[in-house]
């Protein structure tokens, strides 16, 4: 997928389409920010990235992608490529959100959206692992795309460590 390029699933009237953000995506990712975040306990890191937003998406090292049905918003997922570390020559990402509008669950934008990151993911050759993490009102999502974690038992929020190993591209 190319940074202009959206696809759809024939889902709904307009169909879903997934395309990389821009900077005039800012405004109305905000808001989805704000209801995302309603949902969990503050956390200080991941506001100061949101607030960040218009210039992360012009960052070739981060991932952010939009998901629109009939010409409205409805979702976001953002991912980062951390680069090699100095002992290997290929990069871990992490996806920091994957989010859809409670009014617009259940029609496949989420699922569009991971399939975006992790095709983002793939197509670059650097990277080898997607990881992010997961609460557990997240989980069946991820088990449904044939995905499984590792609970992390000493956090209290009942977060699950997930990772995709993707494939060599040498």
């Amino acid at each position: 997928m190319g940074d202009g390029d959206t696809h759809g699933d024939g889902i709904g009237d307009g169909g879903i389409g997934i395309r990389r953000a821009t900077t005039a995506d800012a405004a109305a990712l905000q808001p989805l920010f704000a209801a995302h975040r309603g949902a969990d306990e503050p956390d200080e890191k991941v506001d100061r990235y949101r607030e960040r937003l218009d210039a992360l998406v012009e960052n070739p090292a981060h991932h952010i992608v939009v998901a629109e049905l009939d010409g409205r918003v409805i979702g976001y997922a953002a991912a980062q490529d951390y680069g090699p570390a100095p002992h290997r020559d290929w990069s871990i990402a992490r996806m920091h959100d994957l989010w859809v509008s409670p009014d617009a669950r259940g029609h496949g934008a989420g699922t569009a959206l991971f399939e975006a990151v992790r095709e983002w993911a793939q197509l670059h050759t650097r990277i080898r692992v997607l990881e992010w993490q997961s609460l557990d009102v997240a989980a069946d999502f991820y088990r449904r795309l044939g995905l499984a974690g590792e609970r992390a038992d000493d956090d209290p929020r009942a977060r699950y460590e997930l990772e995709v190993h993707l494939p060599s591209r040498d």
